[in-house]
């Protein structure tokens, strides 16, 4: 589970359902300052990656609850983006979401003399990933405490 504040995780769980019943992932919810304001953050995805047009959705749709249901004031912007291509997967729902995609495993120590794997996800759990791997076509069953970062990537 990603690591949250209270707050975030209040308005995490206020907003998923909504962002949920348009057919998008809610990700992450940051609640930050960047140069001197302070942001509301949405980070939202679905399979294909989103859009301004589904940002924009999705800021409609919400706006009503952050400022009616959870009374939100305090921040200067809001925003609703895409969590972007080097985020970190890190919970189960984001292997279901990017099963089939490209990542790379970038692991602590070496394995089989690597340290970074690129290839197929699979799947994943709580405890493990797997892959196939591109350059063998084998499957690599990883455990996440072995696990530095996991993230999307683009094959060219």
């Amino acid at each position: 589970m990603a690591k949250r504040d209270a707050r975030c995780q209040q308005i995490f769980n206020a907003l998923e359902p909504t962002i949920l019943d348009l057919g998008f992932e809610l990700i992450d919810v940051l609640y930050i300052r960047e140069n001197g304001k302070i942001i509301l953050r949405l980070l939202v995805d679905k399979r294909g990656g989103i859009n301004i047009d589904e940002c924009e959705l999705i800021s409609e749709s919400v706006d009503p609850i952050i400022e009616q249901e959870l009374q939100l004031r305090s921040h200067d912007y809001f925003e609703v983006s895409s969590p972007g291509l080097e985020r970190p997967l890190t919970e189960v729902k984001d292997f279901i979401l990017y099963a089939g995609q490209t990542v790379e495993v970038r692991l602590y120590q070496k394995r089989d003399n690597k340290k970074i794997f690129t290839g197929e996800l699979l799947n994943g759990t709580d405890q493990t990933i797997t892959i196939k791997d591109e350059t063998n076509g084998e499957t690599i069953i990883f455990e996440l405490k072995d696990v530095a970062k996991i993230s999307r990537t683009i094959k060219f």
